[in-house]
């Protein structure tokens, strides 16, 4: 059966890519649900890059991770932009893009409503 998720990137480093991974891991509606993605390797690279943070999502913790998302965005404040995409059990797609506390408010409303909340 397919899942929900959320593929989030971030405007950054890898170091933004894991302080996120390990904030989001702190929530307990999210805990067990959060891991780093790293892009395939390419002939000559040394290693994997991590390229996403990639969360599992029920229409409950959809809230948690836009939420704490803004609060990672407010209390960083390193990070530029932050894009979820968001992907039902349909195989339907939603992209959003999230650089301030009003832009999570407007992302979280377009995420319930894709959701079916």
């Amino acid at each position: 059966m397919a899942e929900e998720n959320a593929s989030i990137t971030v405007d950054g480093t890898e170091d933004d890519l894991r302080s996120l991974g390990n904030w989001l891991r702190d929530e307990d509606d999210l805990r067990g649900r959060v891991k780093l993605d790293a892009a395939p390797i390419e002939e000559g690279e040394m290693g994997a890059v991590l390229d996403a943070v990639v969360v599992l999502l029920t229409s409950a913790t959809a809230g948690t991770l836009i939420r704490s998302v803004k609060d990672w965005l407010i209390v960083t404040r390193n990070a530029k932009k932050v894009t979820l995409k968001l992907t039902s059990k349909d195989g339907g797609k939603l992209e959003l893009s999230v650089g301030s506390a009003k832009d999570a408010e407007t992302a979280l409303e377009a995420a319930r409503k894709f959701l079916g909340e």
